[in-house]
């Protein structure tokens, strides 16, 4: 598998420059965050960001590339808030308690609006660069927090995990909740498909 290619910006030299790309990427984000694919595009972009499409061409490069970047900054601003939510959950829950909490909240953020969105990562990003080595490690920053939030609960219920069944564990995670609705499998959302989730974690994750 090729490496995940860096997705990256002209590095302006000058104070304005620097200003044009902020407002560029700004924009980028919000488009994303409004969650239409049919709205990534160069006029939708530079209409938003108030610049020209020539401007685009000249701070971005690859337009398609500023809208995987703010996919990717949007996903990963969703997965920061399962890290600040670990480091504050109630060391008297079990784990059957955590694994509720956290499936029920990946499935409110999985909505039809959202599904379109992976979709189009999906398929544009792997026609452009392939399924790349490390296309799912974006839930490793889960692992960390998890591992500490292991130790100091007193429910006696959670299983310690090593660093690498940890990362094997949230992938399937990722399986188990997120692939149904990228992938409009009709289980998708439904009380079947959220118990076979708790279920199947649970019994991953605990002792």
């Amino acid at each position: 598998m090729p490496a995940k290619p860096k997705i990256d910006f002209s590095d302006p030299q000058q104070e304005r420059s620097k200003k044009t790309l902020e407002d560029l990427l700004q924009a980028a984000y919000e488009i994303v965050e409004a969650a239409d694919p049919a709205a990534f595009t160069s006029r939708n972009l530079a209409s938003k960001a108030g610049y020209s499409l020539g401007t685009l061409s000249q701070r971005l490069g690859s337009v398609e590339n500023v809208f995987f970047w703010a996919i990717q900054k949007n996903r990963d601003s969703k997965l920061n808030s399962y890290v600040e939510e670990m480091t504050q959950f109630n060391s008297q829950l079990t784990i059957h308690n955590f694994v509720e909490i956290f499936v029920d909240k990946a499935f409110a953020n999985m909505n039809i609006v959202s599904t379109k969105v992976m979709r189009f990562y999906d398929q544009r990003y792997s026609l452009k660069y392939g399924l790349t080595a490390d296309y799912f490690d974006y839930t490793d920053v889960l692992v960390d927090p998890y591992l500490v939030l292991c130790q100091k609960n007193k429910t006696n219920t959670f299983r310690l995990l090593s660093v690498e069944e940890a990362r094997f564990i949230f992938k399937c995670g990722l399986t188990l909740v997120e692939r149904p609705f990228a992938n409009q499998d009709p289980i998708a959302g439904t009380k079947e498909h959220r118990q076979i989730a708790i279920d199947s974690l649970t019994r991953l994750m605990a002792k």
